[in-house]
């Protein structure tokens, strides 16, 4: 009887369950039976009863999250508020825009430490890179790279996991940077202050039914935000009409569709990897995606 791995992910807009559909289908190619568990609660999201006793089945876990103020994203806490590990074998997979480079050094630190709390075993760890969607701007040239190197990384990855390899980065959070994450948690929870719905909005319901933590309501036909907010940006990105916005820095004006990217560069050849990723800003991309940090 084939074992079953559980992949275990929360996503706000794609890029992360790019990286966990890329995972589940390497793992189906390889023999396995794959629990997939979303850690998102919006209602189109489709969640099987059969979930929690395969979990329960799985001696390995593979956790897959996006960096989020230096830390997992509180969805992931929740889960594990209710979950516990039973000694399993876990990968733990953070996704960032900018690699392993400063801030993002010692993002999985905390949530490492809470799965070693619970019982879980963390053998492995390691950052993946994919388009980035907040602050930064990203070329669709280096954005490409990244999608279509995927595959790749999630290969050389189970790979080495699979096989019995422990991988463990000796990167910490320093006092300053916890500091600033619990700063910037604590705000997640403003940012729906800075939501503004726009005249165009339809009362469709798309933001309604798709936000992963539940947090509008349609309210006179124009959505409201409560106070939960994890700050994923999904609703303003995601908006059929354009009609979300939010004042802030962090949010990318042109907006951010990883669709969007593919079907803009369909047939382009790209540019070498060293002549995308120029300068300091893109040295993580580029240290990654030429494969510098070994497996």
């Amino acid at each position: 009887m084939s074992e079953t791995i559980s992949v275990v992910y929360f996503s706000g807009t794609g890029g992360t369950q790019r990286v966990a559909q890329a995972f589940a289908a390497s793992l189906t190619r390889k023999g396995y039976i794959v629990n997939n568990i979303a850690l998102d609660s919006s209602s189109h999201i489709v969640h099987s009863a059969d979930e929690d006793s395969l979990f329960d089945a799985s001696k390995t876990i593979i956790l897959i999250f996006a960096v989020h103020a230096f830390d997992a994203p509180e969805p992931v806490y929740r889960w594990l508020e209710k979950t516990e590990g039973d000694g399993k074998r876990t990968a733990v997979i953070s996704v960032s825009g900018g690699g392993e480079l400063w801030p993002n050094t010692g993002c999985r630190e905390r949530i490492i430490c809470t799965l070693t709390a619970k019982g879980f075993s963390v053998a492995y760890e390691k950052m993946m890179i994919m388009p980035c969607n907040w602050v930064f701007s990203i070329e669709d040239e280096i954005a490409m790279h990244l999608i279509n190197n995927v595959s790749d990384k999630t290969e050389k990855i189970l790979d080495s996991f699979l096989s019995g390899n422990t991988r463990r980065t000796n990167h910490h959070l320093s006092r300053f940077r916890r500091y600033i994450s619990k700063l910037e948690k604590n705000s997640t929870r403003q940012f729906p202050k800075k939501i503004q719905v726009l005249e165009c909005c339809n009362a469709c319901l798309w933001c309604v039914l798709h936000c992963p933590v539940n947090n509008i309501a349609l309210v006179d036909n124009r959505p409201q935000f409560g106070a939960d907010c994890v700050m994923c940006f999904r609703c303003i990105y995601g908006c059929p009409q354009d009609a979300i916005k939010a004042n802030d820095f962090q949010v990318l004006k042109k907006g951010f569709n990883l669709r969007a990217i593919e079907r803009r560069m369909a047939g382009k050849s790209l540019c070498p990897i060293e002549e995308c990723c120029k300068g300091f800003l893109w040295s993580g991309v580029l240290h990654y995606l030429n494969d510098e940090d070994g497996y």
